[in-house]
């Protein structure tokens, strides 16, 4: 059995993400954790402790960083909403106070030690928390058997800024820091997750008439899902959205449905305009390189597999064939010429 632990900013696709893990049995989640991204870390811990209850999981919640190693917080508000699902939680007035913020980064370490090549460590934020376990630590998270990112951008355009992705983004320097210390990470960057989306028809009806013991945690989703999808149809011209982390979690729990490329990766920490920029020189493959990325994915597997887990409905692979799978936008300068 494999043992898995969640790093999160808790966003909408995260909470989709967190939902698709908890009912993954043929994995132990064994920690989930917090940090600031999509929202402070307060709002991302309150959201995990909601989930927690919703789903009846039985799992410990250690919050983390509140701010990136070394610059201002950056949050997505407009796209997560205030709390990070789409306003449901402040909505309804629904808070929890038991908890401290601080102790994510020497719990990351500790499960590193105890489980060592049998642990995947999943970050869906940004590697604020992996970069300061790593600071106490960077033998025991180099034993680690895997580190999974949400992260980064190899080709087009990125999603904050030109070039950027969002977890990078925000901060830098601790994807720096974790790659300059020997740590190696499997990106599964937008170049792969914009490839699906979730389209609001579909969404829609994946949560119709929910089962009776998911009727709370549908009323969290359609308001959240709503909010994000309403963000990608001014922004993007999708009406739907992308499902970022939960690709990423079946990265983690169900590899084999991707490929993987070796890369010597570097990222950009100090540019004007391409600051979170994750650069990696695919012109040659390199087995030996620092880090892998995931490049393409079974899109039908995965998107069936999700819909069961999280809504209940099955979803065939002909509605993701001719729904789901999608182009990334890439500029075409030959109507100009």
């Amino acid at each position: 059995m494999r043992h898995i632990l969640i790093d999160t900013d808790a966003g909408v696709d995260d909470t989709l993400a967190l939902i698709y893990a908890s009912r993954s049995s043929d994995v132990n989640v064994e920690l989930l954790t917090t940090v600031s991204g999509n929202v402070p870390v307060k709002e991302v811990t309150q959201n995990v402790l909601y989930l927690k209850e919703l789903l009846h999981w039985d799992i410990e919640v250690c919050s983390g960083a509140d701010v990136p190693r070394s610059r201002k917080l950056v949050t997505a508000p407009e796209v997560h909403g205030d709390d990070g699902v789409g306003n449901y939680r402040k909505t309804h007035g629904i808070t929890f106070d038991d908890w401290e913020t601080g102790d994510a980064a020497p719990r990351l370490v500790a499960a590193a030690k105890k489980f060592r090549k049998n642990l995947t460590i999943v970050s869906l934020g940004p590697m604020t928390n992996i970069a300061d376990a790593v600071a106490i630590d960077a033998e025991a998270m180099m034993g680690a058997g895997r580190i999974v990112q949400m992260g980064g951008v190899f080709s087009g355009y990125g999603n904050t800024g030109v070039h950027s992705e969002f977890n990078i983004f925000v901060d830098p320097e601790a994807t720096d820091f974790v790659l300059n210390n020997g740590i190696k990470i499997d990106f599964v960057p937008l170049d792969l997750t914009e490839l699906l989306s979730m389209p609001r028809r579909l969404f829609e009806s994946l949560t119709r008439s929910p089962r009776h013991d998911d009727a709370e945690i549908t009323r969290l989703l359609r308001k959240a899902v709503r909010f994000y999808a309403d963000y990608h149809r001014a922004t993007d011209r999708l009406d739907g959205c992308f499902l970022h982390d939960p690709i990423t979690v079946a990265a983690a729990i169900s590899p084999h449905w991707f490929q993987f490329v070796g890369s010597s990766i570097d990222v950009e920490t100090s540019g004007a305009y391409t600051s979170g920029v994750t650069v990696a020189n695919l012109r040659k493959r390199a087995r030996s390189g620092n880090s892998r990325i995931a490049v393409s994915f079974d899109a039908t597997s995965f998107m069936k597999d999700f819909a069961m887990k999280v809504f209940r409905r099955k979803v065939s692979a002909a509605t993701v064939r001719s729904e789901c799978l999608r182009e990334r936008f890439f500029p075409s300068f030959s109507g100009n010429l």
